[in-house]
């Protein structure tokens, strides 16, 4: 996703400040071993010109990489698919262990529901509709291609999650 300029000076802000810290404790160690010991009131005005300069040159490396895209913006109906997923999670409560209690395959066979029928005039619930009637919400095409595609991601991260446990099983 795209970071707003606002976002992007924030982060560089945050980063430099950290940074700066990090530079003037550097600072009072480092120095003396090249034989200068400057006052801490030095040591302070030379990292601040150092931060003002990391401070520029990391907001224009940010906004040079959105500029030329070198980060793959996602598109406006992948965006709509994360939010769906996250919508599910935070509003509808389908937590991850919620999602792991269905059997495997069947996340997936209501999201292709919702890709088949997308759009239709199709109103009954489909036969092989994995769920109770009352679940079977079509919401016009585009909303249930997204719907679909957040229930297919739903399946990919269970599926991956119990790939991992079940990895972790094996090496014990």
């Amino acid at each position: 996703m795209k970071q707003s300029k606002l976002m992007s000076w924030i982060e560089t802000c945050l980063n430099t400040g950290i940074g700066f810290g990090i530079a003037i404790a550097t600072q009072v160690l480092v120095f003396p071993l090249f034989g200068y010991s400057p006052p801490l009131s030095t040591n302070i005005k030379i990292g601040l010109i150092f931060t003002v300069v990391s401070i520029v040159r990391g907001y224009v490396l940010r906004r040079l990489f959105e500029f030329f895209h070198i980060r793959r913006p996602l598109s406006p109906f992948v965006q709509a698919v994360v939010a769906e997923r996250f919508r599910q999670i935070e509003q509808e409560g389908w937590s991850t262990e919620h999602d792991d209690a269905h059997q495997a395959g069947e996340l997936s066979l209501a999201g292709a529901h919702y890709a088949r029928y997308a759009g239709s005039d199709k109103v009954d619930v489909p036969g092989s509709w994995p769920w109770a009637d009352e679940w079977w919400k079509p919401a016009g095409f585009r909303r249930d291609l997204v719907k679909a595609c957040a229930l297919i991601l739903a399946e990919g991260e269970k599926f991956d999650r119990n790939r991992k446990r079940k990895a972790a099983w094996c090496r014990q």
